[in-house]
């Protein structure tokens, strides 16, 4: 169900932003690029980027990495981030919402201190939770949403709760994605 909601947020993305490169006098809009310094697209996340979890089948330092997003629409109010596994599911390692329109990066192991409002991860945290996959090349994607308004959310929402709240408000995406193999 996660999945088809996801789905469903991400083609309502892309048509606002159709309609958005369209408005007379608006900025053009689209995809935005995400990239990072600490994993490149189609990389393998570090080390120590891995949860400490699961009675120590994964021991990292559970730092998210470091993100960079460029071009997003000039009329973006706030940012989310999140991070799903795509092998699992679509199981949520993050989710932070209302960045305020002026941050565009965060460095290595920010999402503690990011400003806005941390969601909960299907792990049951709040905030960063890394990879530790049981098996071989999972897929984990990187998202930044740019939205048209702050969203109504309370600390600690989980992703049904972002899902309702951004629709109609999400601008343009853009997506990094790496894999892991586990454990770590």
């Amino acid at each position: 169900m996660r999945a088809s909601a996801l789905t469903a947020l991400v083609a309502l993305a892309l048509a606002g932003c159709a309609a958005s490169a369209t408005e007379p006098g608006g900025s053009s809009s689209g995809s935005i690029a995400l990239a990072s310094v600490d994993v490149a697209a189609g990389g393998v996340l570090p080390d120590w980027s891995t949860a400490s979890a699961f009675a120590g089948q994964c021991a990292g330092a559970n730092l998210s990495p470091a993100l960079a997003w460029y071009e997003a629409p000039g009329e973006s109010v706030t940012f989310a981030l999140t991070m799903t596994d795509q092998s699992a599911h679509d199981f949520v390692h993050w989710i932070h919402a209302n960045i305020p329109a002026d941050t565009t990066s965060i460095g290595r192991g920010a999402s503690a201190t990011l400003a806005g409002i941390a969601g909960t991860t299907d792990a049951g945290t709040t905030g960063y939770f890394g990879p530790c996959p049981p098996g071989p090349d999972h897929r984990y994607v990187f998202t930044v949403w740019a939205l048209d308004a702050p969203l109504d959310l309370p600390v600690g929402f989980r992703f049904a709760d972002f899902v309702s709240a951004a629709t109609g408000h999400v601008l343009a995406t853009g997506t990094l994605a790496a894999v892991r193999s586990g454990p770590a």
